[in-house]
């Protein structure tokens, strides 16, 4: 049987577009900080693309203002007309709009900078919105992407997933990230428990000296496809002392989730 009638009967035919995925990879890539100025032959190395073929989709992307290119450095960056469309997503976002004033409200209550982080396809995820906090807050990066086995947001995200489905995504990133099987095994044992308390908590697993704490966002179709976080540094704060904290947490995204499927209408009472 062939795969694409495999595919058919299983429900889950894929197109592919290879320019538009070649153009999307190159933005993301751009979007990074490492690769944020770039020339052709990093861009083509970083992505693994022919030369002539990443040429062609970089000038197609430049004749639209995505990509911008110094004739100087012969360095590609992103474009302004990214600058319109990320403006023209952010108004016509609802999901988005309804969080906003929560980021803001956290970071006020808490001091700590707050978060909304997004699944983007099936192994990574971004940030996409922010709150910096006044006091205890950490400096973070609109855009930057993660592993979707990284951090507290992670954590929540497969552990809001059908067993069968945060399985088959573990061993995936197990072959992208050499990841042991007592690695996956720990973050498996952990899902029972947020599932049960409503967040998750990292205290400098991923990254040292800071901690986080995601709670999952539920969408219309009771999916959960983003978090909203909470980040600080572990030197203010011992780990026990993030469970109030999560607590406002998941009652910010029970909030923000009934808001989304029409059922709320109030922010903090």
């Amino acid at each position: 049987m062939s795969k694409q009638m495999n595919e058919k009967e299983n429900g889950k035919r894929k197109y592919s577009v290879p320019a538009v995925e070649i153009a999307f990879r190159i933005l993301t890539l751009l979007s990074r900080k490492k690769f944020s100025q770039s020339n052709l032959t990093e861009i083509a190395n970083a992505l693994s693309l022919q030369p002539t073929t990443c040429y062609r989709v970089l000038q197609q992307l430049r004749e639209h203002s995505v990509v911008h290119y110094d004739k100087r450095s012969k360095q590609y960056s992103l474009g302004p007309y990214l600058v319109v469309l990320g403006e023209r997503a952010k108004e016509n976002s609802l999901d988005i709009t309804i969080i906003l004033p929560y980021l803001e409200e956290l970071s006020e209550r808490t001091g700590l900078t707050s978060v909304l982080v997004n699944r983007i396809g099936k192994t990574r995820t971004t940030i996409v919105a922010k709150s910096e906090g006044g006091d205890f807050g950490v400096n973070v990066s609109v855009g930057r992407h993660f592993s979707i086995v990284d951090g507290a947001y992670g954590k929540c995200l497969l552990a809001s997933m059908e067993e069968e489905a945060s399985n088959e995504l573990l061993q995936e990133v197990k072959q992208q990230r050499s990841l042991s099987d007592q690695e996956i095994n720990q973050l498996k044992a952990d899902f029972p428990v947020i599932r049960d308390y409503g967040y998750a908590t990292n205290f400098g697993e991923s990254i040292n000296g800071i901690f986080g704490i995601a709670a999952p966002i539920f969408n219309m179709d009771n999916n959960v496809d983003m978090t909203i976080n909470l980040f600080g540094m572990t030197a203010q704060y011992d780990e026990h002392e993030l469970i109030p904290k999560g607590e406002l947490l998941k009652d910010a995204a029970d909030r923000i989730s009934a808001k989304i499927k029409g059922q709320g209408n109030n922010l903090f009472v």
